[in-house]
């Protein structure tokens, strides 16, 4: 596969799902085309905690702060229009704390209303709360000893809007019954790589490869036809010319990641690994991380293709399911002769899930079929476990994890329906992507659909 600048620059929005690894449906289903997302009030998002706390419940009944123990405030944060590492930034400027200082369970979407519990060090936040903008409010909740992490959250509950659809509310029941039984691919959303500029493993291989000057090029300067044509522009004059100065003059403000890198190349032009860190911590890890979450995506396509979603064999990962459908990645088994059958039993349960890794430095490709895939998939992008450990950036690193190859124990309801428009009720594990359960249900054949952008023609959507 050809993950470069230059791939990128040829990208069409018919080749955009391929370009991301996703391909095919588990379901059968026509399909009700539509647009999500088209106004933020269109997607709505909040999370629930391993202990029962209801992000947007908590939002919508905040009286007061109590005082507790523990030398961190937890707080629920309600956003609009921004996506939460950017939030995480501007929170903690606002707070004269270090952005890695500000805990957090997961990444919401910008496109989006959404309501997450964040911790923020005790007495930073102020006793009546934190609004800025009218895109951001904070209301702190108590003190507590435990900084928040993806292991503190139990699922994600979503309220979406499905607008410009052609609605026939059987054939969309038919399609969720026909996705219980076969299962929904756990893809990585479109969102994690983008889906106007899918830069994010473009930029990670390269750091992978210890490439920073390219890297910093490639973020700065590739462009993408479908991306809008400020940017666009002003992204094809900096790779003609590469003049800073000008393009820091002509890059549109809403580009602060790629000014904010421009401004420091300015003062110390050959430290590219400086430049790099001027990103928030968690956007130079997702690139790396978003070359596995690429590797996983190419894998799970061929799984899905060949009809083996729900098939176990010799050598597979399989892992318990816990409380709210969470897989426990810390009791994997493998399966061997011995326990097939009792595996199969269980999965028919909804008890165990079939994983694959996430690759990393410290992964375990298991020895069987679905593991051949990934590893050919690795292979395709030019791409070994030990690249993974990045000795340019090490803080970018990663591991490895494992991830279910279909979405664990999801809930859907239909709570209205018109000729043209669906309101749908979502719950997910953490780390599913509420796209790919709607991809299922719209069968968009415009990618752009599922971030509020149509085309004039929505027959171009079925």
């Amino acid at each position: 596969m050809d993950l470069s600048a230059e791939s990128l620059n040829r990208l069409d929005k018919l080749m955009v799902e391929e370009f991301i690894g996703i391909r095919g449906y588990a379901s059968s289903s026509i399909g009700v085309g539509g647009v999500i997302k088209e106004k933020p009030n269109d997607f709505k998002t909040w999370e629930i905690l391993m202990n029962g706390l209801d992000a947007r419940r908590t939002y919508e009944g905040w009286r007061e702060y109590k005082v507790g123990y523990g030398d961190l405030t937890l707080c629920v944060l309600k956003k609009i229009g921004i996506d939460t590492i950017r939030a995480s930034s501007i929170i903690s400027r606002a707070l004269g704390v270090k952005p890695k200082m500000i805990g957090f369970c997961g990444i919401k979407d910008k496109m989006s209303i959404s309501w997450q519990f964040i911790t923020t060090p005790r007495g930073t936040m102020r006793l009546d709360g934190l609004k800025i903008d009218e895109i951001m409010d904070i209301k702190p909740i108590e003190d507590t000893g435990s900084k928040l992490t993806s292991r503190s959250l139990l699922k994600n509950v979503f309220e979406i809007r499905i607008r410009h659809a052609r609605v026939d509310v059987n054939e969309v029941e038919r399609c969720i019954e026909e996705l219980k039984i076969h299962g929904v691919p756990n893809f990585y959303g479109h969102q994690r790589f983008g889906i106007t500029r899918p830069i994010t493993a473009i930029v990670g291989k390269l750091i992978m490869e210890d490439r920073l000057e390219e890297a910093v090029k490639a973020f700065l300067s590739a462009y993408s036809p479908l991306e809008g044509e400020e940017n666009r522009l002003a992204r094809m004059s900096l790779r003609e010319n590469w003049d800073l100065e000008d393009s820091l003059n002509t890059f549109p403000r809403s580009l602060r990641y790629e000014r904010e890198i421009m401004r420091y190349l300015m003062q110390k032009p050959e430290d590219y690994a400086g430049a790099l860190r001027t990103l928030p911590i968690r956007l130079r890890r997702l690139m790396v991380e978003s070359v596995a979450a690429l590797a996983f995506n190419k894998a799970l396509s061929r799984i899905l293709a060949e009809g083996k979603l729900m098939e176990p064999e010799i050598g597979d990962y399989v892992m318990p399911l816990g409380l709210g459908g969470r897989p426990e990645q810390d009791r994997y088994i493998q399966v061997r002769p011995e326990n097939l059958e009792t595996v199969k039993n269980l999965l028919r349960m909804n008890r165990l899930v079939i994983a694959l890794p996430v690759p990393g430095y410290l992964s375990n490709i298991p020895r069987s079929w679905k593991g051949e895939v990934l590893r050919e998939a690795l292979e395709e992008l030019g791409v070994e476990l030990n690249m993974f450990r990045v000795r340019s950036l090490p803080e970018t690193s990663t591991r490895g994890t494992l991830r279910p190859i279909i979405i664990p124990r999801w809930e859907i309801e239909i709570l209205s329906h018109s000729e043209d428009e669906l309101l749908l009720k979502l719950s997910l594990p953490p780390g599913s992507y509420a796209t790919i359960v709607l991809r299922e249900i719209m069968k968009s054949a415009d990618p752009l659909a599922y971030i509020g952008r149509a085309p004039d023609n929505f027959e171009e959507l079925g």
